[in-house]
């Protein structure tokens, strides 16, 4: 994936929404934009690793 993307995941039964910042085979590194949540923005810093099957993709951006 050349272009950011803008993706929706589940985490703990609450959809959030955020952007690709890195893929890997299985994965994604996702910036975690809204909603807020103080728990991913504490622990794991805005950012989590999340699987592909629980992402959908939305849209691409211009790098």
């Amino acid at each position: 994936m050349e272009m950011k993307a803008n993706v929706i995941f589940k985490w703990q039964e609450q959809s959030f929404k955020g952007w690709v910042e890195q893929e890997y085979q299985n994965s994604y590194l996702i910036n975690v934009l809204e909603p807020f949540n103080e728990e991913i923005s504490e622990k794991y810093s805005g950012r989590m690793v999340v699987s592909k099957k629980h992402c959908e993709l939305l849209t691409s951006l211009d790098s």
